[in-house]
């Protein structure tokens, strides 16, 4: 009888409607309009046409370039520049030319991807992932970046900028993605590149928050699993469900591993470094490989496209890699009624109608549980706070690395790094090794924190710098290794309380023994073993016998259990026993962690170590049924797939590959895949048991020897040119395969005879 209760009701269930019905309905239109719109728009454009070295390079506009002199750019046959320049200013501009020649069409994806236009390529498929890439608002700090930078990094940043619209501009043609857009030549910023800048140094942590807050909202154990998630010290995820928790993990530099040897245990007397970096898997690659040289310095490394400075590499004293530190440095807080600012800005899509995106921002930081991805409980308001929106300068520390000589200049580059948090770990020729701990942290209470989802009054209110965040020089190991675990090291604040397991660091450190050479920590780098595996196989095992279920007559049961005993912790793409153990954790985990815990379990990627302790915590009658039920279930697998390869797939793709039907233009290769979630070359993947590719892992190495300035050592999966149809833009895949790297010189004389192909950029 009462007419407000009425309302209620009748709000309640339009809700309802609205979320279960209406929404996904919506959803699939615009996500089928997309779909068959970018298939039309592929169509039209037409298959990419097979370039050759030589055409390509005749790509490059070399004439009215920005710069004061000639500058000399040397490629070798991958299509690896070394620019020889005779000063700073035509350097940047130089690799500016170089960034645009080689990875346009990948800059321009990436640059609407930072500002949340998806939809102005895709279509209206877009908008959610549009809707939470401006709620994260990426260039929030870009305007007090550039207005605190040092003018010598001001001005090689605009340079560099110089140099990118030069191609934009003046290039005969453009690439097959700005044809298949539809889009025209548009001119290049600071503003984008410092934007750009932050959106690659997304946190970690945002790739575990959708299902976490997932399971957070609708498992009544939250409070006890959150706990247990603190204790294991949880990791980032291998695997995300839809679009937009896919594209988190592509964002968020959440892996790698990087190894400094010292002298005494190298073949040659002088330190190593090897860095290897864990990235979403796609192409083109996330990374570039460069070498330069002006009168007063050289470098060779890695640089992510559009962003002007080596992301790590060496000089001819130096080198140096990093690792995700994994720190926290972000929060969600749940501010419940407090002041917010509302901004409807204006959304445009590809085959529909224009509208308006709503983002709301509370003091500490915007609303992000504005998006369906990431809600919190009901009549929570949760807003991020990221140590990203406050001002930092990167660029200028990146700068600075690359022209240190020495440990000390090093660590002073790095005193003020922030985002994306790095373990960086260098090596110099005065036979030092050391890690740096470069990241802004905020100060916190020791004890971790009491939920995902924080009170306002926890809020941040003072930030510890990276100079005052742990180093570690020199042990007495001679060994120092980063691959995104927990650190020993007593720090000011809290690093964080979410790490990887530390099976891929125990595993560095025992590989390394004395007269170590590159080749050595190369081979390292295609490591396969897997310890929290092992661990899980022998208790299943243990388990079995207890339980007498190694008298089970069924041949698949019998089956998987031959193939576990067999199995020795190698996850090689011809092994059955890997599939076994995959297999047996995937249905082990339907069963002793269903509904939203799946997912949750899944994301933290600490599986092994969770089934452990719950079939520990079973009683006999539910660990018998559900260890039957599984073996059996893997074993069916095991006669189907055979080998962990058939199931696990490398299949390194442009995104145009996943478009229906004409994808199979774009696509590579689908090799099997050698590796898993924790292994050193690491392909990460969910727990199924149907045919996968892997979304992440391994995709650039690096080695080097400081005893030789010429010993210098890259591969990448895929390869150096963004250009579809280009014969470098997966020429590296075999050499990836196979183990192979290519040697990128730092003296003059060897550069002339490695890279034999000449390009003169004239002013």
């Amino acid at each position: 009888p009462d007419p407000y209760l009425y309302y209620c009701h009748f709000r309640q269930g339009r809700e309802t409607l609205r979320r279960r019905m209406i929404r996904p309905l919506s959803q699939a239109l615009r996500l089928a309009v997309s779909t068959i719109g970018m298939g039309m728009r592929l169509l039209v454009a037409g298959k990419p046409r097979a370039r050759g070295l030589a055409e390509r390079l005749g790509d490059l506009p070399t004439a009215g370039c920005p710069i004061g002199r000639p500058v000399m750019i040397r490629w070798d046959d991958h299509q690896i520049p070394f620019i020889e320049a005779a000063d700073d200013d035509d350097l940047a501009a130089a690799l500016g030319i170089v960034h645009g020649h080689l990875r346009w069409g990948q800059l321009e994806l990436m640059r609407h991807l930072a500002t949340g236009r998806i939809s102005e390529l895709v279509g209206p498929g877009g908008r959610e992932i549009d809707h939470l890439l401006r709620l994260f608002d990426f260039g929030a700090a870009v305007p007090r970046i550039h207005a605190v930078m040092p003018p010598a990094t001001r001005r090689w940043l605009d340079r560099f900028v110089d140099g990118l619209n030069h191609v934009v501009e003046t290039a005969s043609a453009p690439p097959h993605e700005l044809r298949a857009f539809g889009l025209t030549r548009t001119p290049w910023t600071a503003a984008d590149v410092l934007t750009l800048g932050r959106m690659v140094s997304a946190d970690f942590a945002w790739t575990l928050w959708p299902a976490m807050l997932a399971c957070r909202r609708s498992d009544a154990a939250w409070p006890a699993l959150w706990q247990r998630f603190l204790a294991a010290g949880v990791a980032p995820p291998a695997r995300l469900g839809g679009h937009a928790e896919a594209l988190l993990a592509r964002l968020a530099r959440a892996g790698s591993n990087v190894v400094a040897v010292a002298g005494r245990r190298s073949a040659s007397g002088a330190p190593l470094l090897a860095n290897d970096t864990h990235l979403g898997i796609t192409l083109p690659n996330p990374w570039l490989i460069v070498g330069y040289r002006t009168p007063d310095h050289a470098a060779v490394g890695q640089m992510v496209p559009g962003i002007p400075a080596l992301g790590l590499g060496r000089n001819a004293d130096l080198a140096w890699g990093g690792a995700n530190l994994q720190s926290a440095n972000s929060d969600l807080f749940d501010v419940g009624g407090a002041a917010t600012t509302r901004d409807a800005q204006p959304w445009r899509s590809r085959w529909w109608p224009a509208g308006t995106l709503t983002v709301r921002r509370a003091a500490i930081g915007p609303i992000v549980s504005d998006s369906r991805f990431l809600r919190g409980k009901p009549g929570e308001t949760v807003a991020l706070a990221w140590t990203g929106h406050q001002v930092s300068d990167e660029l200028t520390a990146l700068l600075a690395t690359a022209r240190a000589t020495t440990w000390r200049q090093a660590r002073t580059a790095l005193r003020d790094f922030n985002v994306s948090a790095l373990a960086v770990v260098c090596a110099t020729t005065e036979g030092r090794i050391g890690r740096i701990t470069a990241t802004r942290l905020p100060r916190r209470p020791a004890s971790p924190p009491p939920d995902l989802v924080l009170s306002a009054d926890r809020v941040w209110t003072e930030m510890v710098p990276a100079r005052d965040l742990p180093v570690e020089t020199d042990p007495d190991d001679g060994v120092i290794v980063a691959a995104n675990n927990r650190s020993d090291d007593p720090t000011p604040t809290p690093l964080g309380f979410l790490f990887s397991a530390d099976d891929r660091a125990e595993r560095l450190r025992a590989l390394i023994g004395t007269g170590v050479t590159p080749g050595d920590l190369a081979d390292g780098q295609r490591d396969v073993h897997m310890a929290s595996a092992i661990a899980l196989r022998d208790t299943v095992l243990a388990a079995v016998a207890r339980l007498g279920l190694d008298q089970e007559a069924k041949p698949d049961h019998r089956r998987a259990l031959a193939a576990l005993a067999d199995w020795d912790g190698r996850f090689d793409a011809g092994s059955a026993g890997a599939l076994a153990c995959h297999l047996t954790a995937t249905h082990l985990l339907s069963r002793l962690a269903p509904g939203p815990r799946r997912p949750a379990y899944d994301a933290l990627r600490r599986v092994p170590a969770l089934l452990i302790d719950d079939l520990r915590k079973a009683n006999d009658t539910i660990a018998r049924a559900v260890l039957a039920q599984a073996l059996d279930r893997a074993g069916r697998g095991v006669r189907r797939f055979g080998r962990w390869g058939d199931l696990h797939r490398l299949q390194p793709m442009h995104p145009f590959g996943h478009v229906p039907v004409i994808g199979g233009w774009f696509r590579t290769v689908d090799w099997p895949a050698d590796g898993s979630i924790d292994t050193i070359c690491q392909t990460a993947h969910p727990h199924t048991a149907t045919r996968h590719a892997t979304p992440f892992g391994a995709v650039s190495r690096f080695v080097c020897d400081l005893a030789d300035p010429d010993d210098n050592r890259f591969v990448l999966l895929g390869g150096q040119d963004g250009w579809l149809g280009s014969s470098t833009f997966a020429d590296q895949l075999p050499l990836w395969r196979d183990g192979a790297m290519i040697r990128v010189p730092l003296t003059p004389a060897a550069v002339a005879q490695s890279f034999p192909h000449q390009t003169v950029l004239m002013p």
